[in-house]
């Protein structure tokens, strides 16, 4: 008895917290920010920093190997073991042969540049060496390079998007069956947010009924509040496969909502104010 009281009560709080939110929801409201996931990638970006944990950990050791090397030996066991009792001088030539091989690499990384561009290609330069792909974010959201070249068209390389903003961009991919993680910085100002077009607007009708109204073309669909947070849209705005598309509020109260929706494998965050504010 007492399991189903409480199962009751929790959901008559459930009940509460989504009539609540169907009560804020309602009504017309006006988008004045849009940001896209796609929006943020395009344009140039230059590598500026690699991590791989498998190489980085190599580096270390050599470095540790390098700087003890020798130094618990008598000169009798250096020169049976290096040759020479002289580790001062073969230590100098080690470091030498470490850093130029850490500059090398250094070099490759900053050297390597990726534009995303809006039409889907995306041009690839690595060390002056020029590829071109197609590129698109999958239903994962990982970022797809779809190789156009005649000789290996079809190829298909996988990132995963850790981190992107107006500064910076980490892409992260396998790489010799070690995961590696790239630093981009962009080159000139990035726009990641774009402007909403003009006269758009959102109004859920307290009828299940959400007009949708872009530069004076209104459009309509069936909308309902599958939980708290989650709207379920259908009819008229629909997803490529067909399915009711899901948008995810964000945050909500009298006067403001943050939206996300996902359409395409497109992530858009719109920010709304409610008409009259």
């Amino acid at each position: 008895m007492k399991k189903t009281g409480l199962s009751l009560v929790l959901l008559m709080l459930l009940f509460s917290c989504k009539q609540d939110t169907k009560k804020l929801l309602s009504g017309k409201w006006h988008v004045v920010a849009f940001e896209n996931n796609l929006q943020k990638l395009i344009g140039k970006w230059n590598a500026v920093h690699l991590t791989n944990p498998g190489m980085d950990s190599t580096a270390k050791l050599n470095q540790i190997y390098i700087d003890t090397l020798g130094k618990n030996n008598n000169a009798a066991t250096n020169i049976q073991l290096y040759g020479t009792a002289n580790m001062d001088s073969l230590k100098a030539l080690l470091q030498v042969q470490f850093d130029s091989a850490r500059k090398m690499r250094d070099y490759g990384v900053k050297s390597t540049s990726f534009y995303f561009g809006e039409n889907g290609l995306a041009i690839l330069s690595f060390q002056g060496n020029i590829d071109s792909s197609a590129w698109y974010i999958d239903s994962l959201g990982f970022l797809i390079l779809d190789d156009l070249n005649s000789a290996t068209k079809g190829e298909k390389v996988r990132m995963e998007i850790v981190s992107v903003s107006d500064t910076a961009m980490q892409l992260k991919f396998r790489d010799n069956g070690e995961y590696s993680v790239v630093t981009f910085h962009p080159e000139g100002e990035r726009i990641t947010k774009k402007e909403p077009e003009a006269d758009t607007w959102f109004n859920f009708r307290n009828d299940g009924v959400v007009e949708l109204t872009v530069d004076k073309e209104t459009d309509t669909a069936s909308w309902n509040l599958e939980n708290d947070t989650v709207i379920t849209v259908k009819s008229i705005i629909k997803t490529a496969e067909g399915e009711p598309m899901k948008w995810n509020i964000l945050a909500i109260g009298q006067d403001n909502l943050t939206l996300k929706i996902i359409e395409n494998s497109a992530i858009s965050t719109l920010t709304f104010k409610r008409e009259g504010k």
